[in-house]
């Protein structure tokens, strides 16, 4: 790019002939995709007087913090844009944009964030001021597809450039795409919590912008709100989650009667009902679940199924369990929910059998969960249906071969650094161990897991239970029904991930 920008963005001029405080106002309201009109009224400012300060620079500096301050755009960042546009316009005479060129601008400190967040930046100036208003009805597949098309966008850019591009592109305010990066926050949830976190938010950031009534931006809100608390949860700041969720439950009252068939609140239940699941609370998951069932998608029906099942399980009742994963099966046998579902659904198959003393049966099912881990290619999956053989294998007393895989289970949780798992693991092994008379291993294993234990913070009264434990352990004392009470009480903390979720 040389001299000009290009047509219908905000630089009208050389950036050579501009003040440049006038180009860092005008930048900065670009970036957040205000009229002079938003920018005066939200600065408590004459627009006349604006609009003086964007031809002609020369605002007093109690103006120009109450700009900044409206715009919350920090001043530095605006004149390092701006710094950083001049010299990627480049003079006639040299190549625009060379890595010396934009260093010598801004320093080599900041020089690379600014190269790489210049392209979407310019891409959000370049987009006239008016754009169509879309008709107020429901995403369509074509608004996913483009929803999809920006997310890929994104995906270079750091987490504080993209909440840069999406406060500022008013192609990214979108039910789809704030449906979109929802989505994308379950799915980074499987590498790491933070992941998980950044996106939740940034759907949260779109919802905030989308056009229209305020009551449709309320039940967006309360949609991406869910989806934050989720992110929370898996990083088991649970105090956190729940102001999210409670958040939630607010937003989507404001907004429950406008726009039907946007933002589908059984998903925000869903949601919160694996919240209320990890903290033990079974009766009020349910419940959730029980709501989400009725004003549910037809095609959600078969995850809320899977949520059930997982949460019944947990809380002591395998029979109903099996009755909601025979419920799902039909569905999830036609396709619904792709591999993962397949796989969940034979998994909880398995561990209600395990519960029911079916051993037998749950082993027969074994080879294909197996097979259905490998294809799916998740290390985390597939440690998760190693421990759930070893529960099968413990369930047919068949000990030397369920501890086998249960050590190696624990081992590659603590390498993962996912201590409450390894804990777990390590006491089903020491149920086994006490069952079989092993009393001596199990004192060693204990010790062994002591570096385990500490590292997770238990809760006073588990912390007490655990040092119990280990004082009957030591005196010989110890039995499989302490073992089992220490490892739910450690589940219960909510700090463990060795069970799946339905995405």
């Amino acid at each position: 790019m040389h001299g000009r920008a290009a047509s219908g963005s905000f630089w009208e001029v050389p950036m050579s002939t501009k003040d440049e405080l006038a180009a860092q106002i005008r930048v900065a309201r670009g970036l957040k995709g205000w009229k002079q009109g938003d920018l005066a009224r939200k600065a408590k400012i004459d627009p006349s007087a604006l609009s003086r300060y964007e031809r002609e620079g020369g605002a007093p500096s109690a103006v120009k913090e109450k700009i900044f301050s409206a715009i919350e755009v920090p001043p530095d960042f605006a004149e390092g844009f701006v710094s950083a546009y001049r010299v990627l316009e480049g003079a006639a005479d040299r190549p625009a944009g060379s890595a010396a060129d934009l260093e010598d601008a801004l320093g080599a400190e900041v020089a690379s964030r600014f190269a790489a967040m210049l392209a979407p930046a310019l891409a959000v100036l370049s987009v006239p001021d008016e754009l169509p208003q879309r008709e107020e009805r429901p995403p369509t597949a074509e608004d996913r597809a483009e929803a999809e098309l920006l997310c890929l966008r994104l995906l270079p850019y750091t987490f504080d450039e993209r909440l840069l591009v999406v406060t500022s592109g008013r192609h990214y305010r979108s039910a789809a795409l704030c449906e979109r990066l929802c989505n994308e926050s379950v799915s980074a949830a499987a590498r790491n919590a933070e992941d998980s976190l950044h996106w939740s938010k940034l759907a949260l950031r779109v919802a905030e912008r989308i056009p229209g009534s305020e009551a449709k931006r309320s039940k967006a809100m309360g949609y991406a709100w869910a989806f934050v608390g989720n992110s929370w949860r898996i990083a088991n700041e649970f105090p956190t989650a729940d102001a999210s969720f409670a958040r939630s439950r607010t937003l989507y009252i404001l907004g429950r009667r406008e726009a039907p068939g946007w933002f589908e609140e059984a998903r925000a239940l869903d949601l919160e009902a694996s919240f209320r699941r990890d903290e033990g609370e079974f009766s009020e998951s349910l419940e959730l679940l029980d709501r989400a069932l009725v004003i549910c998608e037809p095609s959600s029906r078969s995850r809320i199924l899977l949520k059930q099942a997982a949460t019944l399980e947990q809380a002591g009742q395998p029979e109903r369990a099996l009755l909601a994963l025979e419920e799902a099966r039909p569905a999830i046998g036609r396709g619904e929910g792709g591999l993962r579902y397949r796989w969940m659904l034979r998994f909880n198959w398995v561990k209600c059998l395990v519960q029911l003393y079916r051993s037998p049966e749950a082993e027969a099912l074994l080879p294909e969960l197996r097979q259905l881990a490998a294809e799916l290619g998740n290390d985390l999956d597939q440690l998760r249906t190693r421990v759930l053989s070893g529960e099968v294998l413990a369930g047919l007393r068949r000990w030397n071969e369920a501890l086998a895989e249960l050590s190696a289970a624990r081992d590659e949780f603590t390498i993962l650094k996912l201590f409450a798992d390894a804990a777990v693991v390590g006491l089903d092994e020491a149920v086994i161990l006490l069952e079989d008379c092993r009393t001596a291993k199990v004192r060693t294993l204990v010790r062994t897991m002591k570096p385990i234990f500490e590292s997770l913070g238990l809760k006073r009264e588990t912390l007490a239970s655990y040092r119990l434990f280990v004082a009957a352990v030591e005196r010989e004392a110890a039995t499989a029904a302490q073992a089992r009470a220490l490892a739910q009480a450690i589940e219960r903390g909510g700090k463990r991930v060795n069970a799946p979720e339905a995405s």
